[in-house]
């Protein structure tokens, strides 16, 4: 029974490894990954009723409804969308073991063409008259070939590292789909907006999988936020000094982070990814000091503002940090201009707005399986320069005073046939005779 089992497990499992089945995987993944970027991904479901709606679905059929049967809204991270991605692992795998492999150890293997008719039932074959086969292997050797010679018969091979480009590419993207799969199980990405000065945990989650856990032994503490501006200015860079702290409130790391230039505390990556004002600090009458909170508007043209309420009557409103900022009314009437510092009179008080309290947006990634991405992508790329490099072989029969040679290789034949013909100007002694040649792909 057990052998049975074994026997028809083996047997699925070698027939799912064929070309068809893996490209027809690699499409249907691929046209799900494009709807991906398409349909925007992890949002609430009122987003969806109200962008995609019942009531006028697109095409007559996509709908809200649709999207949340089948997990559009959340693609990547579906059990169909995983189970397609295993499958596929599992096709390139079967391949892999029943197909490329074997086909390397046969390409170590040495192969004799004893008889005309093995020679004349290939492709591209010379004769030669009155050449010796031992000048001829001596050739092959200086050309870096693997020779063997056995009295009359001869067969040499070079390029075996091409045959291993195809095995390296299947392996790659195993690691790449494994290192995805890990990612989408066990990684989290948490969004913090944090005003400067405060000390923050990983609270607001976006997206987690089902074997994710989110740490809370460490603590992050902003200490400094900052915005460099262009001379047209425009904003240029904007910086946060993060620092990690542990359970006991000691500093682990201190990094200043930017756009590109994130900070990585023991699996968890720290991306710099927004900013905002989170209130402004006055001084009223040069006695009493108070916290106005400031609230940020987004208007069409993907620009914002923030604004405060210092009175019932008067409205602060902020564009950007360089210190600066507008005063209005509540009926939204322009009443004029000020910098930090610079004392203003609100309801007959005199106010200073001393102080102007950033707020910094990142976005915490954990995705355990980037280093086995890495990997993989790493592979592809030398297996690229592994497939450039083409396998050929060489077999030669000495008979009756004539050197019979039959070449092969799996791409670049017309360069292959060039160097043959130039090895064999080294070593005629009459015209050659050119039987038969039949060209593969190039």
């Amino acid at each position: 029974m057990i052998f049975q089992i074994n026997r028809i497990f083996w047997k699925f499992f070698y027939s799912i490894g064929n070309l068809q089945l893996a490209i027809g995987l690699l499409l249907v993944i691929s046209i799900f990954s494009s709807i991906g970027t398409i349909i925007e991904q992890e949002k609430s479901i009122d987003f969806y009723e109200l962008n995609y709606p019942v009531s006028s679905p697109l095409f007559g059929f996509f709908s809200s409804k649709l999207i949340i049967l089948f997990g559009l809204n959340h693609i990547y991270t579906t059990n169909w969308f995983l189970l397609l991605i295993i499958t596929f692992g599992i096709s390139l795998m079967s391949c892999t073991l029943s197909r490329q492999i074997p086909s390397l150890k046969m390409a170590k293997l040495w192969k004799f063409f004893k008889t005309e008719k093995n020679i004349q039932n290939n492709g591209m074959v010379f004769i030669v008259s009155e050449v010796s086969l031992n000048h001829f292997s001596y050739v092959l050797r200086k050309k870096d070939y693997n020779v063997i010679q056995q009295g009359e018969y001869l067969y040499a091979y070079k390029g075996l590292i091409g045959k291993i480009g195809p095995i390296l590419v299947h392996l790659s993207i195993i690691f790449i789909l494994l290192g995805s799969i890990i990612g989408f199980v066990s990684g989290f990405m948490v969004q913090e907006i944090i005003p400067k000065d405060e000390i923050f945990h990983l609270q607001n989650v976006v997206t987690t999988g089902p074997l994710s856990f989110i740490r809370n032994d460490f603590e992050g503490h902003v200490k400094d936020f900052k915005i460099t501006y262009s001379e047209e200015g425009i904003i240029d860079q904007f910086y946060s000094d993060l620092e990690i702290l542990d359970d006991q409130m000691i500093s682990q790391l201190d990094k200043i982070i930017f756009v590109n230039e994130p900070l990585k505390y023991d699996g968890i990556t720290f991306y710099q990814t927004d900013w905002g004002i989170s209130k402004v600090e006055c001084l009223v009458n040069n006695s009493k000091s108070i916290q106005v909170p400031l609230n940020q508007i987004n208007l069409n043209n993907n620009s914002r503002f923030w604004v405060g309420i210092l009175n019932k009557n008067t409205l602060i409103v902020f564009q950007d940090l360089t210190g600066k900022y507008l005063l209005y009314n509540s009926e939204k009437t322009f009443l004029g201009t000020g910098e930090i510092g610079q004392k203003i009179f609100v309801s007959g008080n005199e106010l200073r707005i001393t102080k102007v309290i950033p707020e910094t947006g990142m976005q915490i990634k954990s995705d355990p399986g980037i280093h086995l991405v890495y990997f993989g992508f790493l592979g592809l790329i030398f297996s690229v320069f592994f497939s450039y490099v083409s396998y050929v072989q060489i077999w030669a029969v000495k008979k009756d005073k004539q050197l019979r040679i039959y070449g092969n290789t799996n791409r670049a034949i017309y360069f292959f046939e060039k160097n043959i013909l130039l090895m064999l100007d080294l070593l005629k002694s009459e015209p050659i005779k050119f039987l038969n040649t039949s060209r593969g792909k190039n």
